[in-house]
């Protein structure tokens, strides 16, 4: 007998629906009458089927089913199968596992962190009323030189140890809506609008479980029409990330600039890529109707940073890199300048350069005094009874160059060495000119009891080596990092630095060592302890320990 063959039919698309129709037929004519089926003759003896005899009274029409076998049905179901999950791309349609391109371009990320904050004053410290606290100042109403109001009279905490837990939470979304255009926002937890920390004291903002803000963490949009590639140009305009190479000597990890910056690099070969950045950003920006209490405004003091940086990254092998980079950060109308004669002995007044004074500082600056006193305001002085109110602004201009250098040197497949350096000048400080003005940052009283000498500067340097595994992302991955750091008083704006180190600021020295570890997928511990001591002026000194447990997802 000859071997059973399975027909393979070639079958166009436009077949599909014929065949499955007569395939259907067929079998519902067999199921509707079984037993009505002819007899199948018996073969004649040649072999070959002998037609039943019909008789024409019962005579009825022929039936024709179409057999098909499995084989081909098997095909002729993923034909159809395949022609319709072709035809749903094409026009759009849901298809099994999959989702709307549009929801493609969207990626969610965040990060929920808990830290233990112990910090740790030794005794000695001068708390003698030597470290005004100048923010708060400058933020409330303003402070009596003659000592006679004492409502707006606020210090630092330097001789009492504390212990805080903090929570910090950052939830974002980066949009895709085409290649080389992005979206990013992104929404962070704060005690309050400082750009500086996110950290939520917990107990803190009222207490009794009160509920805590949420902040406009970034907001900005990226167009980079060269994405990916070795060389490319992008555009970044909004509340975006530090775009510039750097340390936390300058600025703080997580600091956001606001403004627009210009970012380029390109690829000349030999594992050498030169880069450039570039930007202009808004410090702070006059209030529209100030002052608010009098029918005529003063000028504007529109505060800006000027901002550029060259530099050049060299990767002769995978296992090594090295970058260099030099910077100007220049600061226009952050430093203070006296006021025209105002009437110093009103407390709700306000002065022409009241607007020069810092919304946000740390600490370590040097001050000056900003309201010049009236006529009126200084014959009310003499009688001994009137208060003199005063705001305070910055002794020194900031035109800061600083340079900063970067190695990273593979010790095996997953442990890399870092090396980091980085030195500031502030060409903008005069030693002599801040001093003749200056109200901290002294030495000890003359011996005539007199106003010490001035004993501020302008320059700061930090160096860090770290070693561990790079990305910190999964189980036991770790790094280690040791630094130093000195950073005179008026060598950086001390608004936008490292807030941990010596609780912030400028003016001090020390050490910090660091310990991180992975505990599951996203999933870190980390401990931080530094030890800070200020550089010049009464005594200061101050150790921390930070302990974090950070997931990102």
């Amino acid at each position: 007998m000859a071997p059973t063959r399975s027909l393979r039919l070639p079958l166009r698309p436009c077949t599909l629906a014929a065949a499955m129709l007569g395939l259907l037929l067929g079998t519902a004519a067999r199921a509707a009458d079984p037993a009505g089926e002819p007899p199948v003759p018996a073969p004649d003896a040649a072999g070959q089927p002998v037609a039943p005899p019909v008789s024409p009274a019962t005579a009825e029409p022929v039936k024709r089913v179409v057999f098909l076998p499995e084989t081909v049905r098997a095909q002729l179901i993923e034909e159809v199968k395949q022609e319709v999950l072709e035809r749903a791309r094409r026009e759009g349609w849901a298809a099994p596992n999959q989702v709307p391109a549009w929801v493609t371009r969207f990626k969610l990320s965040g990060d929920l962190r808990g830290r233990f904050d112990r910090t740790i004053f030794p005794s000695g410290n001068a708390s003698g009323g030597e470290f005004p606290d100048w923010n708060a100042i400058n933020t409330g109403k303003p402070f009596d030189m003659k000592g006679i109001v004492l409502d707006n009279d606020r210090y630092l905490n330097v001789d009492r140890s504390r212990s805080r837990p903090r929570l910090r939470a950052r939830m974002g979304a980066e949009v895709t809506p085409d290649h080389g255009v992005q979206v990013v926002l992104r929404l962070g937890s704060g005690e309050n609008g400082s750009p500086l920390s996110n950290n939520q004291t917990l107990g803190a903002s009222g207490g009794m479980f009160s509920k805590y803000q949420v902040w406009l963490d970034r907001a900005y949009l990226r167009l980079d029409p060269r994405e990916g590639e070795a060389s490319s140009i992008a555009l970044l305009l909004g509340r975006f990330d530090n775009p510039f190479l750097g340390t936390d000597l300058l600025w703080w990890d997580d600091l956001a600039f606001d403004g627009v910056a210009l970012t380029a690099k390109a690829d000349v070969g030999v594992g050498l890529t030169p880069f450039l950045t570039g930007g202009v950003f808004p410090v702070y920006t006059t209030a529209f109707s100030y002052p608010g209490e009098r029918p005529d405004k003063f000028r504007s003091w529109n505060k800006w940073l000027y901002a550029a940086q060259v530099g050049a990254r060299w990767a002769p092998r995978p296992a090594l890199s090295v970058q260099l980079a030099a910077a100007l950060y220049d600061f226009e109308n952050v430093s203070g300048r006296p006021s025209s004669p105002c009437d110093t002995n009103l407390s709700a007044t306000s002065c022409d350069t009241d607007e020069l004074r810092p919304s946000f500082a740390q600490k370590g600056n040097s001050y000056m005094e900003l309201r010049t006193p009236s006529a009126l305001a200084l014959g009310l002085e003499a009688t001994g009874s009137a208060p003199r109110y005063q705001y305070f602004g910055l002794a020194s201009r900031f035109r800061e160059l600083a340079a900063t250098a970067r190695v990273e040197l593979a010790l095996g497949s997953s442990v890399r060495l870092g090396l980091d350096g980085e030195y500031v000048r502030n060409v903008g400080f005069r030693k002599a000119t801040v001093g003749a003005k200056a109200l901290n940052n002294r030495g000890p009283l003359a011996a005539d009891q007199s106003v010490g000498a001035f004993v501020g500067g302008g320059t700061g340097f930090l160096g860090q080596v770290s070693v561990g595994t790079p990305a910190l992302a999964g189980r036991w991955d770790w790094k280690v990092r040791l630094d130093y750091r000195r950073l005179e008083s008026d060598a950086v704006l001390d608004a936008f630095n490292d807030p941990d180190f010596g609780q912030g600021g400028t003016n001090l020295q020390g050490f910090s060592l660091d310990a991180t570890v992975g505990l599951a997928q996203g999933l870190i511990a980390r401990t931080r302890w530094y030890s800070a001591n200020q550089v010049v002026g009464p005594k200061y000194a101050v150790d921390g320990l930070l302990v974090d447990v950070l997931q990102r997802f």
